[in-house]
């Protein structure tokens, strides 16, 4: 079954990978993300530690009576055995184990917010790929032009219709285009290696649709991850000062002490004992978890400014680039296109010369290049809204 699981991803690899599996992959092996599983694994150990029933305690005692001259012992040993239990009073153990539940709670709501950030970084690097892509795709079509130009202008030069310097310099114009061409296959491999350093498997090829353009959505920012971790945390903090409180309190040990005596016979003695806070109090615990309190609350109204803040230059991005993508899309390229065709069909009539055709073709392919940036940064921009955790995973 495994082989065959195997295979088929093998299959599906082969012919690119979509931005749903890249995020899947992505979730499943990244390194920091399975780490960060793990440590929210650890809170297991920490709240049964905190839950756990104190230990009792045992002491064990011998000796000798002297009362020779010289010190040394006489008469028989005297054995004594006794045994301690502390009793947790006041709620300790439930309210250090509320502690460590806020603590867990807390993590996890960081580690989905990490989770965001890291399906936000593959999601950019996915939309860089399949731009580096998108530009391999114009500079071939631009080599193929360049190609077409060269062989019509060798044609013309052995009919004896132009001179040697236009033949040279369509093999110029080709040559150029393939350098930029062989620029962009090296960048976009190198694209797919970033991407692979995120999700962990290798990737030949990515699967998309670099037009489609994905709309936000207006969030409650109340609810996002970040928010959520930082209230977590106070609440955290809150039941640490519930637990010193009680911890302040005096506390209790009960038990027996067995020993024997000089008669023969053996002593039980029930034992209680009582600490009481006489001289301090863990004020200085309690006064460091209210400042830290204070310090969370400054941090929540930071974190809430924050991303309110980028959510506002978010949107006022994508709203300038796709008024200009809709611009250059529905105005710009088509009179580039048009210009190109007509350039292509003056030069064949002698109409106009090569060096302008090439300046022609050149000003129209970058223009499709400008395009394809415009695409790249609205989904970079949206890679900033998932971030965020403007975007269930």
């Amino acid at each position: 079954m495994a082989v065959v699981v195997a295979f088929l991803m093998l299959v599906t690899w082969s012919y690119g990978i979509t931005l749903e599996e890249a995020m899947k992959l992505a979730l499943q092996r990244n390194p920091e993300l399975k780490a960060l599983e793990k440590d929210l694994d650890s809170f297991r150990g920490r709240e049964i530690a905190a839950y756990a029933f104190p230990n009792p305690e045992a002491d064990v005692e011998s000796g000798f009576v002297t009362t020779e001259r010289y010190g040394r012992p006489e008469g028989r040993p005297i054995y004594l055995f006794g045994v301690s239990q502390p009793i947790p009073l006041w709620g300790v153990r439930e309210k250090s184990r509320l502690v460590v539940r806020e603590e867990r709670e807390a993590f996890k709501n960081f580690l989905e917010a990490r989770r965001r950030e890291v399906l936000a970084e593959v999601y950019r690097l996915f939309y860089e790929a399949l731009f580096r892509k998108e530009i391999v795709n114009i500079w071939r079509e631009n080599l193929r032009t360049a190609e077409e130009v060269e062989e019509f202008v060798r044609r013309a030069y052995q009919l004896g219709e132009v001179t040697q310097l236009d033949l040279l310099r369509a093999k110029r114009e080709r040559d150029l285009a393939e350098v930029r061409l062989k620029i962009a296959e090296a960048e976009f491999r190198a694209s797919l290696r970033d991407l692979e350093r995120v999700i962990n498997a290798e990737v030949e090829d990515v699967e998309g649709n670099l037009r489609e353009i994905r709309d936000i959505r207006d969030i409650e920012l109340e609810d996002l991850p970040t928010v959520r971790a930082i209230k977590r945390r106070i609440r955290a903090v809150e039941r640490g000062v519930d637990l010193e409180k009680a911890l302040a309190k005096p506390t209790l040990s009960a038990g027996f002490i067995v020993e024997d005596s000089e008669e023969g016979y053996y002593g039980l003695r029930l034992s209680l004992s009582v600490g009481i806070p006489v001289f301090y109090r863990r004020q200085g615990e309690i006064l460091e978890k209210i400042y830290q309190k204070e310090a969370l609350k400054r941090r929540l109204e930071g974190e809430i400014l924050r991303v309110r803040k980028r959510l506002r230059s978010i949107k006022i991005r994508l709203s300038a680039l796709k008024r200009e993508l809709e611009r250059i899309e529905n105005v710009v390229i088509p009179r580039a296109k048009e210009e190109l065709d007509l350039a292509i069909r003056s030069y064949r009539l002698r109409v106009i010369t090569l060096l302008e055709l090439s300046d022609v073709r050149r000003r129209y392919y970058e223009l499709l290049v400008s395009r394809a940036r415009i695409l790249r940064d609205i989904h970079f921009a949206f890679a900033e809204f998932i971030s965020i955790g403007g975007v269930e995973r």
